[in-house]
């Protein structure tokens, strides 16, 4: 640590210690004691660099120190936890930054690809690779703007999403042939999800003070972090919004807080609802599905019946009308009006 003496003078000098450890003092003298601070740390910034240029810094070491430096939510920091413990730890714990190669990243971000997901899909979703990635190249961005490395091998590294994605939309005679072969318990949140489109955390965080049943009303107002087990208000930039719900599914809600309980009266996890749901695809003779994918099926339904796409965009929450366009193709071709135009 730099440190600051004032001389007889009433002047000040700053002092600080070498690469080596050793007692140095810094040139000159100063009128101010923070100019002399300033210098002072200053000599000892060179200084740690050229321990470190000489001794580079491993990422497990590194990462004890950017780790605690990032501002994050609870829920993002479990997740990125996780991802950093089962992937870029194992990887690159034990090397040196300065011995991280971008060759060595993209090879990586390949083999993370191949691998099984959590959910044992034969291969891990590239938008899943690519946040792992970015965990890592975010360290070293990091570390770049400390000096500890001169250039960041990961950056930009990442895998194309554009045709990665496949939204599966259901048919309604297809969720009710789910539902068959569902508990009533997983049936309510199949109905739940498939007709109102909200997400699994907004879902499970309804309590029976957010449903007004004579309007046909629930009002999206929290959502459950899964990861922290907690309930956190509705995220910056959004609104609360209201979404309209069948009758009939409303009808089959109890009124309970959770709204959607486990059997031991707490909130039930996706893990478990989508093991459920492969069942009874698999007894039904159904393509497997995702449980977000019931959302993505609620937008296709609206968007085929002629439901106006901005509409769409303030019932599924979206911020911005881009997300929302990416249904905007199921929307029927007003065919006999284009070949009019063209005749």
């Amino acid at each position: 640590m730099a440190w600051v003496r004032q001389l007889a003078d009433g002047t000040y000098k700053g002092a600080y210690r070498d690469a080596h450890g050793k007692r140095k003092t810094v040139p000159g003298v100063y009128r101010h004691k923070k100019a002399a601070e300033r210098a002072a740390e200053a000599k000892e910034q060179e200084a740690r660099h050229t321990r470190e240029k000489d001794n580079p810094l491993t990422w497990r070491e590194w990462s004890k120190i950017w780790i605690p430096q990032r501002d994050i939510a609870p829920g993002t920091a479990e997740t990125d936890k996780q991802r950093i413990d089962s992937h870029v730890m194992p990887r690159w714990g034990d090397v040196k930054l300065t011995d991280i190669t971008r060759a060595d990243v993209k090879e990586w971000v390949t083999e993370l690809r191949g691998m099984p997901d959590d959910d044992n899909n034969p291969e891990r979703a590239a938008s899943t690779v690519n946040r792992i990635a970015g965990l890592l190249s975010t360290s070293l961005e990091q570390a770049l703007d400390s000096e500890y490395i001169t250039v960041n091998p990961a950056r930009g590294i990442r895998l194309k999403t554009g045709e990665e994605t496949h939204d599966r939309y259901l048919t309604k005679a297809e969720v009710r042939r789910i539902c068959e072969h569902l508990s009533p318990r997983w049936q309510n949140i199949t109905n739940l999800l498939a007709y109102t489109g909200l997400r699994w955390g907004e879902a499970v965080g309804l309590s029976e003070r957010r449903v007004s049943r004579t309007r046909g009303i629930l009002l999206v107002a929290e959502v459950w972090d899964q990861k922290t087990e907690q309930m956190k208000k509705y995220p910056k930039g959004k609104k609360r919004r209201p979404v309209p719900v069948p009758d009939w599914v409303l009808k089959s809600l109890p009124t309970t807080d959770p709204l959607l309980p486990s059997p031991r009266g707490a909130r039930p996890g996706n893990r478990n609802f989508q093991r459920a749901l492969d069942d009874a695809a698999k007894v039904a003779k159904i393509e497997r599905f995702r449980v977000h994918d019931l959302r993505h099926t609620y937008a296709s339904w609206l968007i085929q019946a002629g439901v106006p796409i901005e509409e769409v965009r303030r019932l599924m929450g979206h911020v911005s009308i881009q997300t929302t366009q990416r249904y905007a193709h199921l929307a029927e071709t007003p065919k006999a009006s284009v070949l009019a135009a063209l005749s």
